[in-house]
C-alpha cells in the first residue's frame, strides 16, 4: 500500500453533485472464487456471507485500460476474489441511465455485495439499496448512507492532491498550469480544488486554468482542453480522468510540457511527459469493506480514507521529476500528516 488509512463514522451525509457521463459496454466475466458458503446476519448491515462465498458485482465507468481509475477498481476486485476468496463479477462501461437496472440485475441474482466505483452510481445504489434490504451496497468516492445496507466510501483526496498540486507548480517554468477536470461534483471537486490549494502553496502567483470536459473516458475531449491551455502558456497539467487522460498526454507529448496523473503510478503510460502520479488507490480499502461483508460486519456508513502520519509517499518519484521537487512534496506531505498543514475540504464546482 503508498498509504495508511483511517475509518471513521460521518454523522451526517455529504450531498452528492451532477451525475457523470459514461459510454455503453459489455459485462465483464464472473470470478473463479469459491461459491458456497453460511449466512449469517451482520450488527447493522444487511444479510451477508461468513467464510468464503461471497458474492459482489463491481460496476466501472468505463475500462480497467486507463491504467487510472477504472483500472484501480478493477484492482480491487482482483484482490478480493484473491484474498476473501469471494466469486467477484466486473460490469465495464455501464452507462449512467441504465444504473439502476444493473443494480438491481445483480441484487436479484443474489449477489452480497454490490459495488459503483464512482459518484456517478449514486443514485442507483439508493434506489436499489431500498428495494433489496437484504444486499449490501457500496458507492466509491460518494457521500450516501443509510444506516443498514448502503454505504459509501468518501476519500479526503485534497489531502494527496495538494501534495501533487506543489509538484506541479514547482514544474512550471511560466507560473502557468492547467488542471483538466471532468464532470465536477463533490469528490472530484476535492481532487481538482485541493491540486490548485497546493500549486498555490508553492507559488502564491501562479496562474491557474481549470476546465471540466464532461466526460471522464473521452480522450478527445480532454486532448483539446489541453491544447487550449498550452495555447494560453500553460506549461504543466494535472487533472481528473480515466481513459480521458491519453488526450492529455498527446497534447502534452505535441507540446513536450510535464503532467501529473493519478491514483497509482503510470509513468509507463507516457514516459516523456508523465513526472508524477498521486498514489491514492483505494482497492486494499475497499477489500477490507467486502471483508466486512464477509464476516457479516458491513455497516450502512460513509467510511473515509485519508493521509496518515507514517505512510509512504503521496506522489511518485521518476525521471523527469527533479529531486528537490520531489522532496519538498514530501515535506508538505510530512506537514499533512503531522497536522500542520490541513488541506481545505472545498468541495465547489464551477457556477454552483
Amino acid at each position: 500500500m503508498n498509504f495508511g488509512y483511517r475509518r471513521s463514522r460521518v454523522l451526517a451525509a455529504f450531498a452528492v453533485g451532477a451525475l457523470l457521463l459514461a459510454a455503453c459496454g459489455d459485462d465483464g466475466g464472473d470470478g473463479d472464487g469459491a461459491t458456497g458458503g453460511t449466512d449469517a446476519t451482520g450488527s447493522t448491515g444487511a444479510t451477508g456471507a461468513t467464510g468464503e462465498g461471497i458474492r459482489v458485482a463491481v460496476l466501472l465507468p468505463g475500462t480497467p485500460s486507463d491504467q487510472g481509475y477504472n483500472a484501480d477498481g478493477q484492482r480491487a476486485a482482483d484482490a478480493i476474489e484473491s484474498e476473501l476468496g469471494a466469486e467477484v463479477t466486473v460490469t465495464e462501461s455501464v452507462p449512467v441511465p441504465n444504473q439502476t437496472d444493473v443494480y438491481r440485475q445483480f441484487a436479484g441474482q443474489g449477489f452480497d455485495l454490490v459495488i459503483g466505483w464512482g459518484g456517478q452510481f449514486t443514485d442507483g445504489a439508493v434506489a436499489a439499496a431500498e428495494e433489496f434490504p437484504d444486499v449490501n451496497f457500496l458507492v466509491v468516492n460518494s457521500g450516501v448512507e443509510n444506516g443498514t445496507n448502503l454505504a459509501s466510501v468518501q476519500q479526503n483526496s485534497q489531502d494527496w492532491q495538494f501534495v501533487a498540486g506543489y509538484a506541479l507548480a514547482k514544474l512550471s517554468e511560466s507560473g502557468k498550469i492547467g488542471l483538466i477536470g471532468s464532470q465536477c461534483f463533490p469528490g472530484t471537486a476535492l481532487t481538482i480544488n485541493g491540486t490548485a490549494e497546493g500549486a498555490r502553496a508553492a507559488n502564491p502567483d501562479i496562474d491557474i486554468t481549470i476546465t471540466y470536459t464532461g466526460d471522464f473516458e473521452d480522450p478527445t475531449g480532454a486532448q483539446q482542453a489541453a491544447q487550449a491551455m498550452i495555447d494560453e502558456g500553460v506549461d504543466a497539467i494535472s487533472g481528473n480522468a480515466n481513459n480521458a487522460w491519453f488526450g492529455v498526454f498527446e497534447a502534452a507529448e505535441s507540446a513536450g510540457i510535464p503532467v501529473i496523473t493519478e491514483w497509482v503510478d503510470n509513468s509507463e503510460l507516457a514516459p516523456d511527459v508523465i513526472a508524477s502520479s498521486v498514489l491514492k488507490s483505494q482497492a486494499d480499502f475497499v477489500t477490507e469493506i467486502a471483508r466486512d461483508v464477509q464476516e457479516g460486519e458491513f455497516e450502512g456508513k460513509i467510511y473515509i480514507t485519508e493521509i496518515v502520519e507514517g505512510a509512504g509517499p503521496a506522489i511518485s518519484d521518476t525521471d523527469l521529476l527533479p529531486d528537490d521537487v520531489y522532496n519538498e512534496a514530501l515535506d508538505i506531505q510530512a506537514q499533512i500528516e503531522s497536522g500542520e498543514l490541513d488541506p481545505p475540504a472545498d468541495e465547489s464546482c464551477p457556477n454552483q
